[in-house]
């Protein structure tokens, strides 16, 4: 066979194959991400989940299978070192939507913006 893309699957019944019998539907499903970004806007507020502390903020699930940043400076209205002394894995915290970009698949959040940030 090729060493083109077809050479890994095969039409049947007009969908893709992989040869273990798997349908192909990445290229045929709209991309989550941008499905999402047709619903919101800049300025909306969206309840969310804590997923992932790192050094310079969180990362938050605000949809099936989207999550977005929260940067340190957007997680209080006071300064913190470190996101730990303000939020852990797996609280749930109100966000509001402070950029998005599409073609990066970025989401940009804030905490401090929302009324859940009286730290």
């Amino acid at each position: 066979m090729g060493g083109d893309l077809l050479s890994d699957c095969w039409r049947c019944g007009g969908r893709a194959m992989e040869p273990g019998g798997q349908t192909v539907l990445k290229a045929t499903q709209p991309d989550p991400f941008q499905v999402f970004a047709d619903t919101i806007a800049v300025g909306q507020t969206l309840p969310g989940q804590v997923t992932e502390l790192i050094p310079f903020g969180v990362f938050v699930r605000v949809a099936d299978g989207i999550e977005g940043l929260v940067h340190l400076r957007e997680l209080a209205w006071t300064p913190v070192e470190t996101p730990a002394d303000v939020v852990q894995v797996g609280d749930e915290i109100t966000v509001v939507v402070t950029g998005l970009d599409r073609e990066r698949r970025r989401l940009s959040l804030s905490r401090r913006q929302s009324s859940s940030a009286g730290v």
